[in-house]
């Protein structure tokens, strides 16, 4: 006989506190596909209400009545104090990549996590190659040539041949060693879970992380999308600078623990490292007398090295995939490891 269709049970209030474009229309495929789902949109900022202009990450009395409801939640971060706050919360499908915001906030241990990765892996492997490079055909240059109607041939440096080296393959690693090899870079991965005779197939050769430095010294440029953990705290300090090709170029999309910016500094100006680039920083929004900003080659940008356009439909319908096997009791998709951080 053919097995019967699993059961869905009834699912308790959906909370969106995503902060961006959660509205009606986003959400209907949610509602159509559960019927009868209660779903409450409530942004919430927390630690990012820089992020949002006179946003506040303080609960009102209808906003505590309704996390006080939730058993799911989708978000950007969660109160402090969130079994408190959400006694019923189950999961929290957060809507990046990195997690590490929220292991202050008391997870109990019955609350699983989901993470997207994944869904910004193209548009930040894109940002990545593009400012490479734009490094390497000394692009920036050029558009100052322009505004100055300067008529001079100012060569850049051929992509094809150089070596990238990838410290952290999960899927925006990936993706991004994927479009170095289409121009003709070799390219070198870490990952944590490395094993001897491991391979990869986005990358030419595959290493652990107690190869770091071997790696470093081998690689032309280094992108790194590694997690923020205690593990990877400081990961690139004076040594591993010190590790790089001279005249390597360093760029950053993972997250700005990751790095001694101090450390960074002095590599920059000693013209051990031909350039960085860094779309996370240790403090955001850095602050206006950040040392970082005066540190010669260096490009800067505020945390967007993704792409808003697709992000929410891809978003959405990672969640509603798992929202749906939730229902199920399936497993999820993405579920965080919160001793290891992601």
């Amino acid at each position: 006989m053919p097995e019967s269709p699993t059961e869905e049970r009834r699912v308790g209030t959906v909370v969106v506190a995503y902060p961006w474009n959660a509205d009606d229309a986003m959400l209907e495929p949610l509602r159509t596909q559960l019927p009868g789902l209660d779903v409450v949109v409530a942004p919430y900022y927390g630690k990012f209400a820089h992020h949002g202009p006179g946003v506040s990450d303080t609960l009102s009395d209808d906003e505590r009545a309704m996390w006080a409801k939730a058993e799911v939640t989708i978000a950007l971060d969660v109160p402090k104090g969130i079994a408190e706050v959400a006694p019923n919360l189950r999961w929290i499908q957060a809507i990046g990549a990195g997690i590490d915001h929220l292991l202050d906030a008391d997870l109990p241990a019955e609350i699983t996590v989901t993470n997207a990765a994944g869904v910004a892996a193209a548009p930040i492997a894109e940002f990545a190659i593009g400012r490479l490079l734009a490094v390497w055909k000394r692009f920036g240059e050029l558009d100052e040539q322009q505004r100055n109607r300067d008529w001079k041939p100012m060569f850049g440096r051929l992509a094809e041949g150089q070596t990238l080296g990838v410290i952290g393959l999960g899927a925006i690693g990936s993706a991004v060693a994927v479009r170095a090899r289409a121009l003709g870079m070799p390219t070198i991965g870490t990952r944590r879970s490395y094993q001897p005779g491991d391979t990869h197939p986005a990358v030419d050769e595959l290493k652990g992380a107690g190869d770091l430095h071997d790696v470093l010294g081998r690689c032309d440029a280094v992108v790194v999308s590694a997690p923020g953990t205690a593990d990877t705290e400081n990961l690139f300090d004076a040594a591993a600078f010190a590790a790089m090709k001279p005249g390597a170029i360093f760029c950053n999309v993972g997250r700005g623990s990751l790095v001694d910016e101090g450390a960074l500094i002095a590599a920059l100006e000693s013209g051990h490292l031909g350039a960085a680039i860094l779309d996370v920083a240790r403090n955001e929004p850095m602050p206006a007398d950040d040392p970082l900003w005066d540190a010669p080659n260096i490009y800067i940008s505020p945390h967007c090295s993704t792409s808003q356009d697709r992000y929410n439909d891809k978003l959405l319908d990672l969640f509603a995939d798992n929202l749906a096997r939730y229902s199920r009791g399936d497993d999820l998709r993405n579920v965080v490891d919160l001793t290891a951080g992601y």
